[in-house]
């Protein structure tokens, strides 16, 4: 059953809003459209928009670029819906975001936060519904539509990106104690934020701010370990760690899967052009570039970025296990042919019984002059790119990326293919395969490496940005050759 949406509308000088909802908290969101009708902010049911015969897709897509603001419904049903996770993957957050949509999160059941919009503060619904219902309407009517663009960061420094740091994080409502302290303790700011409580009590939250600024690279998981471990040792109740770059997948997934006893939060590159989109005058302070104008109206989804929305919304929906076997192979090699088709050859796709059991690869030629391609072929005699598929259900502990998957990759790297594969799944590797990785690696010198969905959701996203998506290759191998 597909969620019901509720878009934009345009009346006088009200607010556009779209808000994303689980059919299955329709009564909740019945409630807080009235109570924001009252408010004068104008908001009304898909069914009054999406007539029968109209794509549904294409009627979000219209709802979403005629808002200035996007309000997602979090509960335990919500995170399972389809719609729910085409309106709100990567691609239509960055789109959003990037020109200036508020995107303003509501949590009406204790679920898990997508890591999506994990970064972003959230009205919680569950305590007080009367507060929080305040908080959001105070988002909604103070602030406007705010088009920003990536700001120079070769125009500052380290020590000024802190200092840049420090005014953001006062305008946002921290306070911070002396920094000469915070050195101290090998972290940058130690800030308290005021949380209010159930009954307009009101309670500090203890956080331990770090901010990393990078040329090149981007936030790791070492980064993030030593502010954990900090944070843990000075008794924080959260972190905020803070970049002009992005996380690494391998950051992403300790933050989204690991650290459970502590509340970590990211302001990375869009955050921060959101921040100082929304704080011209810091802009003005630290960066020589032009004042943009507000209100500015632009598309949201572009051609690319909806190939793209499209392309991460089947990844995303495709059913766990045998039954979806055929489709997660199917869009899998769909995404790594947008990526990589050129500079890499059209693939040779290998057979498979329809039972799913048997092998099946695909081969892509690597004749590229691509560095990193280069390199590849180098350093991997790597004529072909094997990527191996396995659509495992996560959860499914019987099934998993074992030592008889990687064996099976291992034993297909002959000489006339090359000495690196990738084996393509939602699920991690357990450590049978993990090992059976070393083995090939110090016995035959083969390199298997995973590539879950977050590796290629990242890739998707690095080249919509016109980066190289694959870096994301080169880091795997940099991050197997490091912790060999």
């Amino acid at each position: 059953m597909r969620s019901n949406r509720l878009s934009a509308s345009k009346i006088g000088t009200m607010k556009n809003v779209f808000i994303s909802y689980s059919l299955s908290d329709k009564d909740f969101v019945d409630w807080l459209v009235e109570r924001l009708s009252r408010e004068g902010i104008s908001v009304w049911y898909d069914q009054n928009e999406i007539a029968v015969g109209d794509s549904i897709s294409k009627k979000i897509d219209e709802g979403i670029e005629s808002s200035s603001f996007i309000i997602i419904v979090l509960s335990k049903s919500s995170i399972k819906s389809k719609w729910v996770h085409y309106e709100f993957n990567e691609a239509l957050v960055y789109g959003a975001r990037r020109q200036g949509v508020r995107i303003l999160p509501i949590l009406i059941e204790d679920t898990i936060i997508p890591f999506d919009i994990s970064n972003l503060r959230y009205s919680d619904f569950t305590k007080n519904k009367e507060l929080a219902l305040q908080e959001l309407v105070q988002a909604i009517v103070r602030d406007e539509r705010r088009v920003f663009q990536t700001p120079n960061w070769e125009e500052i420094d380290p020590i000024t990106f802190e200092k840049l740091v420090y005014d953001l994080l006062v305008k946002e409502g921290f306070k911070i104690i002396q920094q000469t302290e915070t050195k101290d303790i090998g972290i940058d700011f130690v800030a308290y934020y005021d949380k209010t409580l159930p009954g307009n009590l009101v309670s500090q939250e203890k956080w331990a701010v770090e901010a990393k600024f990078y040329k090149n690279s981007r936030l790791s998981v070492h980064s993030i370990a030593q502010v954990y471990g900090i944070a843990k040792l000075s008794k924080a109740d959260a972190v905020l760690l803070v970049t002009n770059s992005y996380l690494t997948n391998s950051a992403r997934d300790i933050i989204a899967h690991q650290i459970k006893d502590i509340k970590v939060m990211v302001w990375d590159e869009t955050s921060l052009s959101d921040l100082l989109t929304k704080y011209t005058d810091i802009r003005d302070k630290y960066f020589k570039s032009p004042p943009i104008t507000k209100g500015a109206r632009v598309k949201i989804l572009d051609p690319e970025l909806t190939k793209i929305n499209n392309l991460i919304s089947k990844l995303k929906d495709c059913p766990e296990g045998k039954k979806g076997w055929k489709d997660y192979e199917n869009i899998c090699i769909e995404i790594l042919n947008y990526l990589f088709v050129p500079p890499l050859k059209e693939p040779r796709i290998q057979s498979r019984t329809e039972s799913g059991l048997d092998v099946r690869d695909a081969l892509y030629p690597n004749r590229s002059n691509h560095p990193n391609w280069q390199f590849i072929r180098g350093d991997y005699d790597a004529k072909y790119i094997v990527f191996e598929f396995k659509n495992y259900s996560t959860t499914d502990d019987t099934s998993g990326i074992d030592k008889i998957v990687v064996n099976q990759v291992r034993n297909y790297l002959k000489q006339t293919i090359g000495k690196i594969g990738f084996v393509c799944s939602k699920k991690h590797p357990n450590s049978s395969g993990l090992q059976e990785q070393r083995e090939a690696f110090v016995e035959d010198k083969k390199l298997i490496l995973f590539l879950n969905n977050e590796h290629l959701i990242e890739m998707l996203m690095k080249k919509y940005r016109k980066e190289e998506p694959s870096d994301i290759i080169v880091e795997l191998i940099d991050e197997f050759n490091l912790n060999f």
